[in-house]
């Protein structure tokens, strides 16, 4: 299986994780933001029209359980994994199904408001779920779960980037070893690559659109400058 991308910290795959997770190596801490609906699209659609409703996201947590279960975390690590509510009945049955369940929830108020329906409160967070290994902590004991943090926009046109800051906080508060490896399966324009490059660490991403493998690649190469 020959990388995309690498140099002597970043590994770049591209392809379905669902055939590349295996093959890789343990991994000390996963971040990751996969699609938040997939499949699921009756979501919150509870009128006798929508598409499967229910069943149709419990569907959904198939797939999210197929790639969970292909991670291997070492005994120590966890996996933080973005999401909104929408998508959180969907990983907490995925979670189940795998013995990884969701430890705590990290609530990221992004301190600015973003788009809603008339009948609806417009949103100003989102969250990320903590899956702890059995041997995981989180040393220091003053960390809550509501983090403000604000949001970056798109520096790399991605819809769905997140803050580098962000990510390198999850990353500090795992406290992984140095040169850990830090895995992300769906790593899009490579903020968790990024990110864990800066503080030190090793990681892998992967991704199944190639423009996105560039993206990545092309922002690792570059260097990763002082934020």
């Amino acid at each position: 299986m020959d990388p995309y991308y690498s140099d002597d910290a970043v590994t770049i795959y591209h392809g379905d994780c669902l055939d590349i997770l295996p093959a890789l190596p343990i991994a000390d801490l996963v971040v990751t933001d996969p699609p938040y609906i997939i499949g699921a699209m009756s979501a919150g659609q509870m009128d006798a029209k929508a598409n499967g409703r229910w069943p149709d996201m419990m569907n959904s947590a198939l797939w999210f359980g197929a790639w969970i279960g292909r991670l291997k975390i070492r005994h120590e690590g966890a996996l933080w994994q973005f999401c909104n509510w929408r998508t959180l009945p969907v990983l907490m049955r995925a979670a189940c199904d795998q013995n990884l369940p969701v430890a705590s929830m990290l609530v990221w108020d992004k301190e600015t408001i973003g788009p809603g329906g008339p009948n609806a409160l417009r949103p100003a967070y989102e969250l990320v779920a903590l899956l702890p290994r059995p041997g995981f902590n989180i040393p220091n004991r003053s960390v809550s779960d509501v983090w403000r943090c604000k949001s970056g926009g798109k520096p790399h046109d991605h819809p769905a980037e997140k803050p580098e800051p962000l990510v390198s906080r999850i990353i500090q508060v795992s406290e992984i070893p140095q040169r850990g490896v830090v895995l992300d399966p769906f790593m899009g324009s490579g903020t968790t690559l990024a990110a864990a490059k800066r503080l030190g660490h090793r990681s892998i991403g992967i991704d199944a659109e190639e423009r996105w493998c560039e993206v990545a690649a092309q922002r690792i190469a570059q260097g990763v400058l002082a934020l």
